[in-house]
C-alpha cells in the first residue's frame, strides 16, 4: 500500500450545539458542549489511517494539553508523527463550530502554532515528503508552506491532493502541479467566481479549475454527492441518504477516504464512491475525529446500502 504523507493543521473543536444559530447581538441557550480533536490536517490523516492506510502527519502544534491531546489521538490512530513540531511561540490551534438541529454548522478558527510551519521546515522534512506517494494539503497552515509542500511534491513525482479550505485566492502558478484540487461547492464558487448552486453552475466551475491548470477536480456538494472532472473524463457521484447529526469534518472524511482509495490503487470511481460513504457514515455523528469511521463500518454500510 502506497504511503500517505498529510502536512496541515490541528485544531482543538470547542463544539456548541443549539437549535439554530445565533443572530447578531443575540444570545440563546445552547444544547450541549463538547471538545474533540481536529483540524483538517489531522482529521484528514486520521479519515485515512483509521480505513488502514500507513499515513504520516507534518505538523506543528503549541506545547500546551491541547497539544498533548492530539499527539494522543495521532497515536491512537496509527498515524506516524515523529515529524510533528511543537513551539513556544503560540498555542496550539482551537476551533469553534457551531451545529443546528439540522447537523450544518458554522466553524471560527484560530489558527495559533499552525501558522508557525514555514517553509524552511518542510525543506528540513524532504526526506519525508520523498519517501511518501500521496501527499495531502489544505489551507490551515500559511500559503507559502502550501506552495512549498507543493514544489516539493511535484519535484519528487508525488501525487497532491489540495483541498482549498478554508476557501482563499490562490496562486495559479502553482496550479498544474497538483494533481487533484478537491473543493466543496462553496469554495469552487469563491475559486471561480461562477455561482454553483445549479449542478450546470458546478460544471462550469470545475471546467474553469481545468482551465486554471488543475489536473483533475473533485467539487463535492454536501447531500447531493460529488462531481471529477479532467480532460477525459466525467463522474457524477451521488450522496448516500442518512440521517445527519453534524456535518463538522464531513469533507475531511471524503478526502481522507479517497487518499485510501488511491492508495490502495483503485480506480477514480470507485475512490470517489467509497469516500461518498466514509462522508456519509461520518455526519451521522458527534464531531470530528470520532464521527471518523473504520474500514468495518465502512464494509457494514456498504453491505446494507
Amino acid at each position: 500500500m502506497k504511503k500517505i504523507l498529510v502536512i496541515g493543521s490541528f485544531m482543538t473543536d470547542l463544539v456548541v450545539k443549539a437549535d439554530r444559530f445565533v443572530e447578531e447581538g443575540e444570545t440563546i441557550i445552547g444544547n450541549s458542549f463538547n471538545q474533540f480533536t481536529g483540524g483538517k490536517g489531522a482529521n484528514q490523516a486520521i479519515a485515512a489511517a483509521r480505513l488502514g492506510s500507513n499515513v504520516e502527519m507534518i505538523g506543528e502544534l503549541g506545547k500546551d494539553s491541547f497539544g498533548k491531546d492530539q499527539i494522543q489521538s495521532l497515536e491512537n490512530n496509527n498515524v506516524k508523527h515523529d515529524h510533528v513540531l511543537f513551539t513556544g511561540k503560540a498555542k496550539s490551534g482551537v476551533g469553534n463550530p457551531q451545529v443546528d438541529a439540522s447537523g450544518n454548522n458554522r466553524i471560527v478558527v484560530v489558527p495559533g502554532a499552525n501558522l508557525k510551519l514555514t517553509p524552511k521546515n518542510l525543506e528540513e522534512l524532504s526526506n519525508t515528503i520523498q519517501s511518501a506517494d500521496i501527499i495531502v494539503l489544505q489551507l490551515e497552515i500559511p500559503f507559502e508552506t502550501v506552495y512549498k509542500a507543493i514544489e516539493l511534491g511535484h519535484k519528487y513525482h508525488k501525487q497532491i491532493i489540495l483541498n482549498p479550505a478554508p476557501a482563499a485566492d490562490l496562486n495559479q502558478d502553482y496550479a498544474s502541479m497538483v494533481t487533484y484540487m478537491t473543493p466543496n461547492e462553496h469554495e469552487a464558487q469563491m475559486l471561480t467566481g461562477i455561482d454553483t448552486s445549479t449542478p450546470d453552475g458546478i460544471k462550469k466551475s470545475a471546467s474553469e479549475l481545468l482551465k486554471q491548470g488543475y489536473q483533475n477536480v473533485i467539487i463535492t456538494i454536501g447531500d447531493k454527492g460529488s462531481y471529477f472532472v479532467n480532460k477525459n473524463v466525467e463522474i457524477q457521484i451521488s450522496a448516500y441518504k442518512v440521517k445527519a447529526v453534524d456535518s463538522t469534518a464531513a469533507g475531511d472524511a471524503f478526502i481522507g477516504a479517497f487518499a485510501y482509495g488511491l492508495s490502495r490503487g483503485n480506480s477514480i470511481q470507485d475512490s470517489l464512491q467509497y469516500a461518498s460513504a466514509v462522508s456519509a457514515i461520518a455526519v451521522t455523528k458527534m464531531g470530528a475525529q470520532p464521527s471518523l469511521p473504520s474500514k468495518k463500518e465502512v464494509d457494514d454500510f456498504l453491505k446494507n446500502n
